[in-house]
């Protein structure tokens, strides 16, 4: 796993990529949203394994 310090360019404007989490309208389940702030249009993208979403947000908490 990458540090959270690390961002990702937007692959159109090279801005780095908000992270958001979410839950899931229908299960509820947590996910990982990566975002370019410039536009929504450029990318958006979801990831959703459960175990890579957990191991984030005990990383997070342990930033806090």
């Amino acid at each position: 796993m990458t540090s959270l310090s690390q961002s990702i360019p937007c692959l159109i404007c090279h801005s780095p990529l908000e992270m958001r989490l979410a839950r899931g309208r229908k299960n509820g389940k947590p996910f990982i949203m990566l975002l370019c702030p410039v536009d929504g249009r450029h990318l958006r993208a979801f990831v959703n394994d459960q175990e890579y979403v957990r191991q984030v947000l005990e990383l997070m908490e342990g930033k806090l």
